[in-house]
């Protein structure tokens, strides 16, 4: 068995209405950005870095942490543990979005409603829920 740790993070703006940052993965499913911790890096640090690196956006920061998941998976016939530190994460400005054409489809911005109708991952819709009520108490 092998273990994996992640960090991403959901990505708030709030120009004239709340809107939630998705990214479209490799296997066509509607997420947050997110990645592999590297070594002498901190959660927080990966979380910042790759939403920067998959979607173009500096202008960003870590508000508070959302939670984790943690799952199972099977790559190349290995079982593999993986743990992924969840951030609520603000963008400020009106930055042009850069797709990482490498790791993802598409990024693009929902208001709250559509973005819990779209995420795909078992257990992500009850995080995203609980990122965008913690950003409205904020």
């Amino acid at each position: 068995m092998t273990e994996q740790f992640s960090a991403g993070g959901i990505v708030i703006k709030n120009a004239n209405s709340m809107k939630v940052l998705l990214i479209k993965d490799s296997y066509g499913r509607w997420t947050w950005p997110k990645g592999h911790i590297e070594e002498g890096e901190s959660a927080e640090d990966t979380a910042l870095r790759e939403i920067s690196e998959e979607t173009g956006l500096k202008n960003i920061r870590i508000k508070e942490r959302v939670g984790e998941q943690e799952y199972w998976f099977t790559l190349k016939g290995e079982k593999i543990f993986k743990t992924v530190h969840i951030f609520l994460v603000e963008s400020f400005g009106n930055e042009e979005l850069k797709v990482q054409k490498e790791e993802i489809q598409l990024v693009e911005w929902f208001s709250p409603k559509e973005a819990i109708a779209r995420i795909e991952y078992e257990g992500s819709r009850e995080i995203l829920e609980k990122g965008i009520e913690k950003f409205k108490r904020d």
